[in-house]
């Protein structure tokens, strides 16, 4: 029995948050703290999360702050703009499969920035959501993007890939042509396959703007720099998400973070 209010808190984490963060983090079996890898991520979350008795009042909140930003992806919002439920009932679409990639945080560290992320998505055309349908494209993509990463490198020029028989729109930003082909290609073949048809519907779009000065403007009196655009940076394969309609949460095909929950591949 809790003898003070900061007992009762603690007590009432290790009962009941712990409960939560064991369900999350379902897909990992070991429910002991001191049991849970310190080099594996999503082991190694679960043990950060996981409350103990012996925790002290501000590990007890660090712990709080770690499973609703980073395990529970506070910030992973889905905006459509109008509430997703009309959305789905004036809209008929495919499925949306979503590739995320990211730089490597050390890399991002030395440079001085947050790590550049990228994202190409596609219309996956498939109107049978079986459970096999959707795990044999979980291991397309873990075979051709995770394993081992596909890497590019994000930069300031433009190029764009339309094919509207086999609904591709792809705007793609890369440092060369092969980059922006190499990417196109690799997303096209996990649907489709022959090679893409680059003469008539590979374009590079240039407008004229150096990127590589950012500028300034004036606010109240002090000199601000704007945020730089399109940054060039290595991005490796991250995730990779699933928005089928009718279906609020994305299903989590691939993650090589270790940071999504229930994800049916983990690279």
């Amino acid at each position: 029995m809790a003898s003070n209010d900061t007992e009762l808190f603690q007590d009432f984490c290790k009962r009941w948050i712990n409960r939560e963060v064991n369900r999350h983090f379902r897909d990992v079996s070991e429910t002991d703290p001191d049991g849970l890898s310190r080099s594996v991520p999503r082991q190694l979350i679960k043990r950060i999360c996981l409350h103990k008795d012996k925790d002290t009042m501000s590990l007890t909140i660090g712990r709080l702050l770690i499973w609703w930003v980073e395990a529970r992806g506070l910030f992973d919002e889905f905006i459509y703009g109008i509430p997703s439920t009309d959305f789905e009932i004036k809209h008929t679409y495919y499925p949306q499969v979503q590739l995320f990639f990211m730089e490597e945080r050390y890399t991002a560290a030395d440079n001085d920035r947050v790590p550049v992320r990228s994202r190409v998505s596609f219309r996956w055309r498939e109107n049978d959501y079986t459970t096999s349908n959707i795990n044999a494209l979980a291991l397309k993509i873990d075979n051709d993007f995770a394993r081992p990463p596909f890497r590019y490198t994000k930069g300031r020029k433009c190029w764009t890939y339309w094919d509207d028989e086999k609904g591709y729109r792809f705007t793609v930003y890369v440092q060369a042509e092969s980059d922006a082909k190499s990417l196109i290609s690799q997303v096209i073949n996990l649907q489709d396959t022959g090679t893409p048809d680059w003469d008539s519907k590979l374009r590079e779009h240039l407008d004229g703007v150096n990127y590589a000065l950012p500028g300034t403007v004036r606010v109240m009196g002090e000199t601000k720099r704007k945020p730089r655009k399109r940054p060039i940076a290595e991005v490796k394969f991250a995730y990779a998400e699933l928005f089928i309609p009718g279906v609020v949460k994305p299903i989590v095909l691939v993650d090589r973070t270790g940071t999504k929950a229930g994800a049916l591949n983990y690279s």
